[in-house]
């Protein structure tokens, strides 16, 4: 029992001369830069009282990561005191007021919420009152307290077992003694390979202590592996293509080159401790659409407030958005105009701006569907096709140019879009051939956008000085085509599709251009006995618009 009391001594002596090394090395890591602080402080014109004061703390803060909070005050911060925290502000002051440390030199370890925070002080004068202050720095020290319970439990763990291979060498009447076994585990914690066989010393007194050191270089060595990590990790933010922002829930702490220049700035202050949505909207997510870690679009603006079209990919820390955030964005602007550009050039004749056959066809299935799915009780729209070959446009192309040519060609475009509503679809279709496809009620209605466009190509066409008139030939099919108008009609009627309309409409257009031209023709309504296989062998009525 008195050896198992003495290893658990021995332990926590040795768990202790360990976090004292860490607290050790981890205040001369950040004393320089708090020592940087006190003096920026000190040379501030206005002092503590200033405005850039609590600027200065704010940007110490997203500098240092690992720092909780930075107070400036004097008598224990319980009269002035200037606090920079994500904390609480008044559980904090209350706190420091019990933990404010005495000695500047010292190490100081307190309880600050539900972590461990090493206290860094360093004393200084105001400038605006002349009276001496002290800068306290609160550094996360929670790793090591974590580190040195696991030290204390391996090391108790050691000694324990040190105590069963004592126990079993002497029974054995082996030639092994406690310093032996401690200095092997030395050995073996220096090279980093425990549990391998190590040679053994003759004991000296020392065994204990080197086992303390060997602990506590190791600590020192995963520090410093740390620090490495963590700076090479900052210039790969720094460097990295896509803006990287870190924020906080006061704002943003950190912003990379590439976000700087997202922002349309220069300095890294003009975005440190903004909002983020000064300058990210997130576009509106249907739900379940939203996979976590996958892209989201939004948009992003600048401080001159253009905006761009950006994905973002957002990590919150520790899985809670309190905890903090960081977002990876990219600018897709570009990528997205020319997918824009692209989508249209798929659907759009590239000379006129008119949709194209596929598109147009699209559109007409649409309505005819939806007109097929509409109950009979509903007040019924009717889908018109109006297909038009332009009359004289080949002499025009043949005497004055292609160039010619395509001018009468974009100005017919123009024109057709000035006959028509703007609920109407207008497409080229290839050469000289339009088609204009209208929903309505009464067959008057496209009667009427027939001799609008007639009308409106009746005058001629500028070009070079030149005046070129071409005319039209009008086929006009209606979507009534095919039907009986009984209240029981034939199970062999039934609506005409898109294709028998189109035919309808090519067919009615050839017979208006066979008449002279200059004038559109109507495919007749069918009687009850008319069906959608006899478009073509039934009689077209011709007007000619004066």
């Amino acid at each position: 029992m008195l050896l198992s009391l003495g290893f658990a001594l021995l332990a926590g002596v040795a768990t202790i001369s360990v976090v004292r090394t860490g607290l050790r090395e981890l205040r001369e890591r950040h004393l320089p830069a708090v020592r940087t602080l006190a003096r920026e402080l000190e040379q501030m014109p206005l002092g503590l009282s200033g405005p850039n004061a609590p600027l200065g703390l704010t940007l110490f803060r997203a500098k240092y990561p690992t720092v909780r909070f930075v107070a400036v005050g004097s008598a224990a911060c319980r009269s002035e005191c200037l606090l920079s925290s994500d904390d609480r502000t008044t559980p904090l002051k209350a706190r420091l007021t019990q933990v404010w440390p005495s000695d500047a030199g010292g190490l100081s370890i307190a309880s600050v919420g539900d972590r461990s925070v090493l206290l860094i002080a360093e004393p200084l004068r105001d400038a605006a009152t002349s009276k001496d202050a002290v800068v306290v720095v609160g550094v996360d020290a929670e790793f090591l307290a974590v580190q040195a319970t696991r030290t204390a439990w391996t090391l108790l763990a050691i000694a324990y077992s040190l105590l069963l291979i004592v126990g079993w060498s002497s029974w054995q009447q082996l030639n092994s003694s406690l310093g032996h076994r401690i200095d092997a585990i030395t050995r073996q914690v220096r090279a980093g390979s425990v549990g391998e066989e190590s040679e053994k010393l003759e004991i000296d007194g020392k065994e204990l202590s080197e086992l303390a050191e060997a602990v506590a270089t190791y600590i020192h060595t995963t520090l410093e592996e740390q620090k490495s990590s963590d700076e090479r990790y900052r210039r790969l933010v720094e460097l990295a293509p896509d803006g990287v922002l870190m924020c906080s829930t006061t704002g943003i702490k950190f912003a990379n080159s590439a976000a700087l220049a997202l922002a349309g700035v220069r300095n890294r202050y003009d975005v440190i401790g903004s909002p983020i949505e000064k300058f990210l909207q997130f576009e509106p997510m249907r739900a379940g659409e939203q996979v976590p870690g996958s892209l989201r679009p939004a948009k992003w603006r600048r401080v001159d407030g253009t905006e761009l079209q950006v994905e973002v990919a957002e990590i919150t820390a520790s899985g809670r958005a309190t905890d903090g955030r960081q977002y990876m964005i990219r600018d897709v602007t570009d990528r997205r105009v020319r997918e824009a550009a692209l989508a249209h050039r798929a659907e759009h004749d590239s000379l006129t701006g008119l949709v194209n056959r596929a598109r147009f066809e699209v559109r007409l299935n649409d309505l005819l569907d939806a007109r097929e799915r509409a109950p009979r009780s509903a007040p019924q729209q009717h889908v018109a096709v109006l297909f038009i070959d332009l009359d004289g446009f080949k002499p025009v192309n043949d005497r004055y140019g292609h160039a010619a040519g395509d001018a009468v060609l974009i100005g017919v475009a123009s024109r057709l879009r000035e006959s028509t509503r703007g609920t109407d679809v207008i497409a080229r279709f290839g050469g000289d051939e339009f088609a204009v496809l209208v929903e309505v009620r009464d067959h008057d209605e496209v009667n009427a956008v027939a001799e609008r466009i007639l009308h409106s190509l009746k005058r001629p066409f500028l070009y070079d000085g030149y005046e070129l008139s071409v005319g039209a030939s009008i086929g006009i099919a209606d979507s009534r085509m095919g039907e009986t108008g009984s209240d029981s009609p034939d199970p062999s009627d039934r609506p005409l599709t898109a294709t028998e309309l189109l035919h309808a409409a090519d067919t009615a257009m050839y017979a208006a251009k066979a008449s002279g031209g200059r004038r559109y023709g109507v495919t007749p309504l069918p009687s009850t006995q008319f069906g959608a296989s006899q478009l073509e062998e039934s009689g077209v009525n011709f007007r000619v618009v004066a």
